[in-house]
């Protein structure tokens, strides 16, 4: 059975309240979180090992976070993403080039709904 503890949840997002919010949050769950406030901060960021999920805005300044996606897919990382936002269309993410999003959470979400679509990033691992 996978702990929180043995994950790692990248967060990806320039919302410095917002970014600050979940990782309190996701830390108090027992996960291990790393933030990054926004694309290229996480590209320049060391990779962190085991088991591993983003939570990923789509609207940031610089680089977006569909271009992120595609970035991180182009290197060969699969690891799973959920995409978070409050402002964006639907279309956006069907326009990735590869949309194999676990989940879309709207902003605002409840704890619950995060922690469901984490649960089903952590079952992506399984199958």
């Amino acid at each position: 059975m996978t702990r929180p503890s043995d994950i790692t949840i990248e967060v990806v997002d320039d919302d410095n309240d917002l970014r600050n919010t979940l990782v309190m949050v996701l830390r108090a769950q027992g996960f291990k979180v790393r933030a990054h406030h926004s694309g290229p901060a996480y590209l320049s960021a060391e990779r962190s090992n085991g088991l591993r999920l983003m939570l990923l805005d789509v609207r940031m300044p610089f680089m977006s976070g569909l271009k992120l996606h595609a970035e991180i897919r182009r290197s060969g990382d699969l690891l799973p993403v959920i995409f978070m936002s409050g402002e964006n269309l639907p279309h956006e993410v069907r326009d990735d080039p590869e949309p194999d999003a676990v989940a879309f959470l709207w902003k605002p979400f409840r704890t619950q709904q995060l922690l469901q679509a984490i649960e089903l990033a952590v079952q992506s691992y399984k199958t």
